[in-house]
């Protein structure tokens, strides 16, 4: 995973860095969110972390209101002005915080290279002319769009749900699809991200939000983990690409 290129940072520079902090900002470029902290010498300070795939963040004032399979895992505490908590959690360990100044923050290149936002303006521009590099024409279209320099934030459940909306087989190579169609399965992106926010993402094991509330976008879902195709009621075929599970209508999204 990118985020492990930059190593691990020392606890004690961690919290140095950390303390006496102002929260100003919370943004996200991908799948990192990035906590923009004002210090005490006026230093603008990144508290940067990827989730990984099991990661959690909750606020609570109290330890005992995080779930106990969360709560056994929990690797860093802060301690805030107003005596609540900011609890990090991780189960697998896959995740990653650093604290970060300015130029080793701009220095981060995976998280300065992430591709567009799917909802900014000039998103379809930008995703079009990423996606026609060289390097991807023969790739499978999948494995293309979950590359965080390719566009922004989508994991595998979103991208079988979005190719499945755009009826384009998981394995059809990039070269293979019209600028018209790249740009519809975009479109596809942006809504359904719009809408799994709306609805607190999907709780398919044990995701919950930073309130431990589960999300309900699961619901949703038209192929993920599905057995038939809502449209036709063909049988939902599941394949491994890079080891990870791609479900998709073989009759609605067939390869040409």
């Amino acid at each position: 995973m990118p985020f492990k290129k930059i190593g691990r940072q020392e606890v004690e520079t961690f919290s140095q860095r950390l303390e006496g902090g102002s929260i100003e900002k919370l943004e996200r470029k991908g799948k990192y969110l990035i906590f923009n902290l004002n210090q005490a010498d006026t230093s603008t300070l990144y508290l940067v972390t990827h989730l990984g795939m099991t990661g959690a963040i909750f606020h609570v004032n109290d330890l005992d209101e995080i779930a106990p399979n969360y709560r056994k895992h929990v690797h860093i505490i802060f301690k805030l002005n107003d005596k609540s908590l900011m609890v990090y959690s991780d189960q697998r360990r896959f995740g990653w915080m650093g604290a970060l100044n300015k130029q080793e923050y701009t220095a981060y290149r995976p998280l300065q290279e992430v591709g567009p936002d799917p909802a900014s303006e000039d998103a379809p521009r930008i995703f079009l002319e990423i996606i026609r590099n060289k390097a991807f024409i023969n790739k499978p279209i999948k494995r293309v769009i979950m590359q965080p320099n390719v566009i922004q934030g989508v994991g595998n459940i979103y991208a079988s749900e979005c190719l499945y909306k755009a009826k384009l087989n998981p394995l059809t190579s990039v070269g293979e699809v019209s600028d018209e169609k790249l740009l519809e399965l975009l479109g596809h992106i942006k809504e359904t991200f719009e809408l799994a926010i709306k609805l607190g993402g999907s709780s398919i094991r044990d995701y919950v939000n930073s309130e431990g509330k589960k999300g309900t976008f699961q619901e949703l879902h038209m192929v993920y983990n599905k057995d038939f195709c809502p449209e036709c009621g063909s049988s939902i075929e599941n394949l491994k690409i890079d080891q990870r599970s791609s479900f998709y209508c073989p009759n609605c999204q067939a390869k040409s």
